[in-house]
């Protein structure tokens, strides 16, 4: 980037040397009358011909496409633009500037959908990256802070440049990230996902998008807006990083060890398309520079939890094991039924606040309470369990819990055979 300022600082201040003080200029409006060609034509002559544009006194001779060429052509490849003798303009020099009525800083945004539309290729078909730029020329973003200063209407404040190779990549080594720090994994934790800008000052590439190879994150469109405190524009695109954290799970009927953690990575491999990167010239000098692949630390206890408490919950039709969202949360808040089989025994185990509101439930013992279990929805719960009525026919006795919780099978009320469970759940 600096090279390229250098250059063009430097022929700029040869043509002011050249100009007459006294010259009159007015932009060069591209419409689709008599002033359209492919290529555009850029008069200049003078010794910053090709690559300055931003003095008032040579923009009479530069190309400015107005709104009605770019919305009669809308998508639209362009060749390079020549000097009045056909001799073709390439790398560093300038397309074409855009007058007032489609790009003021502003209203800059408003310009994206029409530079978007534009490519631009040379004679022997390879590709530029139309990269646009700003300077002051017409004093609008002054006269808005100081109104004794007048506007010249006739001028340009934005131009498209044609750039290819390094000059290209030096622009684009200066993305950044808002509040890169913020993408850590208590911030992710507690806002279910991040969301970010990433910049791009004083520059914006045609057509261009932002994509990753990890799959949290996703890119909205560019938006380009004024800076804060300046007349200067910038390119923002915001950026979402989904929660990676699996959804969390309690394994029942399960050891296991959930120590360590699990790494993930946002913003991985980073990559940019604009229009033109079909050549190599733009391909090869698109690299996103200025941001670099984040990486959390999730620890595995966060989302796996293993319980042998228990071999499962009781369901219909059978049992569920592995324990996510609401089933995960009712074993959690102890409202659950629950069951594990040893040998030829059936345990079956009533959380503690399982909800049943029956007096013989609170208070009573034995079978008074297995009538109460039974009747306020026991029945249902098991007989709607065809895994259970399995289990049932090879078991010989089946024993009842009351005040179950994910860390305690609670106490022992009642037992009975297998048989005669199965015949009540046939008999009701």
């Amino acid at each position: 980037m600096k090279k390229l300022t250098k250059v063009i600082a430097a022929v700029s201040a040869a043509a002011m040397l050249a100009i007459p003080a006294n010259m009159s200029a007015f932009a060069y409006n591209v419409d689709t009358g008599k002033s359209f060609s492919n290529p555009l034509i850029n008069y200049d002559t003078s010794a910053g011909r090709g690559q300055q544009w931003q003095y008032y006194s040579v923009q009479k001779d530069i190309p400015a496409l107005t709104r009605t060429i770019l919305e009669a052509k809308g998508k639209y490849t362009y060749y390079a633009t020549t000097d009045t003798r056909c001799n073709e303009y390439g790398n560093c020099d300038i397309f074409a500037m855009l007058p007032l009525e489609v790009a003021t800083t502003a209203t800059i945004n408003n310009a994206r959908p029409y530079i978007d539309n534009l490519s631009v290729k040379s004679k022997t078909g390879d590709y530029y990256a139309l990269s646009l730029e700003y300077s002051n020329v017409s004093k609008t973003d002054t006269h808005l802070k100081r109104p004794s200063i007048p506007v010249n209407s006739d001028a340009c404040d934005y131009a498209l440049r044609m750039l290819e190779g390094p000059y290209l990549q030096n622009i684009l080594n200066n993305f950044y990230i808002d509040h890169p720090n913020d993408i850590n994994y208590s911030y992710i934790k507690s806002h279910n996902g991040y969301t970010g800008n990433i910049y791009l000052d004083d520059h914006y590439i045609a057509g261009m998008r932002l994509s990753s190879s990890d799959p949290y994150t996703t890119f909205d469109e560019p938006v380009l807006e004024q800076k804060s405190g300046g007349g200067v524009f910038r390119t923002k695109i915001t950026f979402h990083i989904s929660n990676p954290v699996p959804t969390p799970t309690v394994y029942l009927g399960m050891s296991g060890s959930t120590s360590g953690s699990r790494t993930f990575e946002f913003l991985k491999d980073l990559k940019l398309t604009c229009n033109g990167d079909q050549s190599s010239g733009v391909s090869s000098y698109i690299k996103v520079g200025g941001i670099s692949k984040k990486t959390i630390s999730v620890p595995y206890s966060d989302y796996i939890a293993y319980n042998n408490n228990y071999d499962g919950l009781i369901s219909c039709p059978g049992f569920i094991t592995n324990l996510k969202n609401y089933d995960r949360q009712l074993f959690l808040d102890s409202r659950f039924n629950a069951y594990k089989r040893s040998g030829s025994t059936i345990y079956i185990y009533t959380g503690k606040n399982a909800g049943i509101g029956d007096p013989g439930w609170l208070n009573g013992s034995g079978s008074t309470k297995f009538e109460a279990f039974f009747r306020n929805g026991g029945r249902d719960i098991m007989g709607h369990c065809s895994s259970l009525r399995t289990y049932l026919q090879n078991a010989t006795t089946v024993v009842f819990y009351s005040g179950a919780t994910p860390s305690s099978v609670g106490t022992r009320y009642y037992s009975m055979s297998a048989s005669t469970l199965l015949d009540r759940l046939d008999r009701g």
